[in-house]
């Protein structure tokens, strides 16, 4: 193919040149024209071009983004910033993970509930709600809650010996901590089931000290009471777990005998400070908190721990024949939840116990159970 452009004035297509002087003019100038175009490679130009295109392109949206991240940051804070009673829940837009829970409240522990019953029961078992497991400011300021009408106190029970929780009637005068202390030494659990290897002491204290709880009592509040046998570890578990509940405080407790601290207890030293062991390791997997016979039946409730959240229940009359027996649900696999359930029986006493079934096919431990005898009409 020949690369040469023609040039000259275009050809009339109908072989005759009868045009007027100014289309012949205007055919003449665009030929001319058509003579000086020379085809030229513009590939890299276009090249340049698209790029420069999109950088600009990227720019813009770079812009955009930070705008809408502006946007949707300042709608998020707005909405954080709604409280009281018109509380809104945001969705977080950031992509940063979010803080874990806290253990004081991402830790499931029996709620404070009813105490336990002694002898049959006729009539409900619950008792006044007090101030139970949660944490406080009270104590981390220096003071300690004080006013509720009934406190909690931890017992043992069982073999080996569990915690087991009732709330007794808080004596006055005291604060809360030190008034669940006194109930504890005193040892009169309302289930005679329970226990406590302490001796008594009406002079024990609570008070609270930087960043931890600090107990004074006496040296013989420390010995072992009349028919008891204590595990050190457990009897100051006891001890710790009831102060803190009646606290409201997870701090850890410095124990002083006769103004003395990291005394000897039952036998063991004890560490400057004493925090709470874990749940599962030192209560009871099962307790019964309420026992409220009716008519032709029985309702109890109580919080427990058991494998995939089963405990199960029997029912027996005085007899000793088994009546009712069935699983109910409680916490599952070393947390603690609440259960409840009720039962149709016909008008006798009867001894109910909630336990966490044995998954070892009898090779392991027994595992701590609850009872409580009641009446039904």
């Amino acid at each position: 193919m020949s690369d040469v452009t023609p040039s000259g004035p275009l050809p009339d297509p109908d072989g005759d040149d009868d045009l007027s002087p100014t289309a012949r003019r205007l055919r003449d100038a665009l030929a001319a024209r058509a003579a000086d175009a020379r085809p030229a490679d513009r590939l890299e130009e276009i090249r340049m071009s698209s790029r420069a295109n999109r950088r600009r392109s990227r720019a813009w949206v770079a812009v955009a983004g930070a705008a809408v991240a502006v946007v949707v940051g300042g709608g998020a804070f707005a909405l954080s910033q709604r409280g009281g009673d018109d509380a809104v829940t945001t969705v977080a837009a950031s992509t940063s993970p979010s803080p874990s829970a806290s253990s004081a409240t991402t830790t499931a522990g029996p709620s404070p509930s009813s105490g336990a019953t002694s002898g049959p029961a006729t009539a409900a078992t619950t008792q006044p709600v007090a101030t139970g497991d949660t944490t406080t400011t009270g104590a981390s300021s220096g003071t300690l809650p004080s006013g509720a009408g009934t406190v909690p106190v931890y017992w043992l029970g069982g073999q080996p010996a569990k915690l087991f929780r009732e709330y007794v009637e808080a004596g006055g005068g005291q604060d809360d901590a030190t008034n669940a202390l006194r109930a504890m030494l005193a040892g009169k659990a309302s289930d005679p089931d329970y226990s406590s290897p302490w001796s008594p002491d009406p002079s024990a204290t609570v008070s609270a000290s930087d960043g931890r709880l600090v107990v004074d009592l006496a040296a013989s509040a420390a010995s072992a009471a009349s028919g008891t046998t204590a595990d050190a570890s457990t009897a100051v578990q006891q001890l710790v777990y009831t102060v803190t509940a009646a606290a409201g405080s997870n701090q850890p407790v410095e124990i002083r005998v006769d103004g003395k601290a990291q005394p000897t207890l039952f036998g063991s030293a004890v560490a400057q400070t004493v925090s709470r062991a874990p749940q599962a390791d030192v209560q009871a997997p099962a307790w019964i908190t309420a026992v409220t016979p009716g008519t032709g039946s029985v309702r109890v409730e109580g919080v427990g721990t058991a494998f995939e959240g089963t405990l199960l229940y029997t029912i027996t009359d005085a007899a000793g024949a088994e009546v009712a027996r069935n699983a109910v649900q409680a916490g599952a696999n070393g947390t603690f939840g609440d259960f409840s359930f009720t039962a149709q029986v016909p008008a006798g006493t009867y001894t109910v116990a909630v336990f966490a079934p044995d998954e070892s096919g009898g090779e392991g431990t027994p595992q701590v159970g609850d009872t409580k005898v009641v009446t039904v009409r």
